[in-house]
């Protein structure tokens, strides 16, 4: 009989690596797998990180991320079971029994799935979402509990009554990403991440039995809108000046001249202090209307709704001054400024004032102020709620752009289309 000899050097080393390529192969698949899951192309990283498996069958990670496929395709038998495999190979992988804890809530196994999560507790006493979910489970055997012990027998409800379908209960999405090498130093997104994953609450349904359900009727609640300056604790700066103005003839002191000073007036909120009487209100009012015609002169275009919007709102109940501002925005650039932002009753405002100081728009046209608003996207929406009075103001500005600005027939009755007038 021969003698069998001792193995080579040279065949241990051809083995050594025979296996570190094999593992480089099953790493590179396991990443394309990784690259799948991102892009949610499950059944494409099942096979990938199946492949990883057949090359190197004692990699728990591989297995794990198998079953995050699994689970979220809600594969959950298979989901458990590659699972459990990732733990027998890494008894202290939490994420693996994290995932075989959400396949088995799933699947109705309450009490093991309590069991992983307190595993999970074990390793890791911080972790939060381990935490709610093992409260949720909890709660639902409680619930279960009192169905079996406190339900009449005579409610028909839906677990005992067949002709009853029952709903199918809504899953929260898993959006986990798939296990990777740990990194050594953290981006600064990373760190960010990691600093608010403790304040991410998962909302789940409330589900209870129907016997606990209230039986009070529900409470209709009148919808009303609120401005947002009611709902900011501070109110934001404006550039109105509020100036007490104290009537001089009424106080008897005629001599003092610097009282009438607008320049030397006090900045006060005038709250429940100063003269009421008409003509200090009606001086304040004037001043006020000057203060916007001179913010209007030094205004420039805006660029964009919000821009807009915030000085139309500040010009308010000042028509004089909104012609000012509209006659300082170039026509052709209103579909850019708005977009899809444009409101109906800005609409309305903004046809009303063209009609009222027509003048003002002389080197711009009126009809250029038409086809840049009708050229705003979703516009046809808009032209539907137009009212009898803005369709009014619309044949009345279509009329001047004929006579006054000589537009031709088809550009009054392509305006007449656009505004469906």
């Amino acid at each position: 009989m021969a003698e069998v000899g001792p193995v080579s050097l040279d065949s241990k080393k051809s083995q050594a690596a025979k296996q570190e390529k094999l593992r480089e192969e099953a790493q590179y698949e396991k990443e394309r797998g990784n690259a799948f899951v991102r892009q949610d192309k499950l059944d494409e990283a099942i096979s990938c990180y199946s492949r990883a498996i057949e090359l190197v069958k004692d990699d728990a990670i591989y297995f794990a991320n198998r079953g995050l496929c699994y689970l979220k395709k809600d594969s959950l038998h298979q989901a458990e079971t590659d699972c459990s495999e990732a733990i027998r190979l890494d008894p202290t992988y939490v994420k693996a029994f994290q995932r075989r804890a959400t396949a088995r809530e799933r699947l109705g196994s309450l009490r093991a799935a309590s069991q992983d999560l307190n595993e999970v507790l074990k390793l890791e006493p911080h972790n939060l979402a381990a935490k709610r979910q093992l409260e949720t489970i909890k709660i639902r055997m409680g619930t279960k509990g009192l169905k079996s012990k406190c339900s009449p027998s005579s409610t028909p409800t839906i677990e005992n009554n067949p002709m009853i379908k029952p709903k199918p209960k809504l899953q929260p999405k898993i959006i986990e990403l798939p296990d990777e090498p740990a990194k050594t130093e953290l981006s600064p997104l990373d760190k960010w991440r990691e600093g608010i994953g403790e304040r991410i609450t998962v909302i789940t349904p409330v589900n209870k039995p129907p016997h606990l359900r209230s039986k009070r009727p529900l409470k209709s609640i009148a919808i009303q809108e609120i401005p947002l300056s009611e709902l900011s604790p501070k109110r934001p700066a404006t550039r109105m000046k509020i100036i007490e103005i104290e009537n001089n003839l009424e106080r008897g002191d005629t001599n003092n001249n610097d009282s009438n000073k607008t320049g030397d007036a006090e900045m006060v909120d005038n709250k429940g202090k100063g003269d009421s009487s008409p003509e200090s209100v009606k001086l304040i009012t004037d001043i006020r209307v000057n203060e916007k015609r001179d913010c209007v002169k030094n205004m420039t275009p805006p660029l964009t709704s919000v821009q807009f919007m915030a000085e139309w709102k500040y010009l308010k109940g000042n028509d004089a001054a909104r012609s000012d501002y509209l006659s300082v925005i170039d026509p052709s650039k209103i579909p850019t400024i708005f977009e899809n932002a444009l409101e109906s009753d800005v609409l309305s405002d903004v046809l009303r004032i063209l009609h009222q100081y027509t003048d003002k728009f002389k080197e711009k046209t009126v009809s250029a102020y038409l086809r840049g608003l009708c050229t705003v996207k979703r516009f046809s929406a808009l032209a539907m709620f137009l009212s009898s009075s803005d369709k009014q103001v619309l044949t009345n500005l279509l009329q001047h752009c004929k006579t006054a600005e000589n537009a031709s027939d088809d550009e009054i009755q392509d305006l007449k289309n656009k505004y469906e007038i």
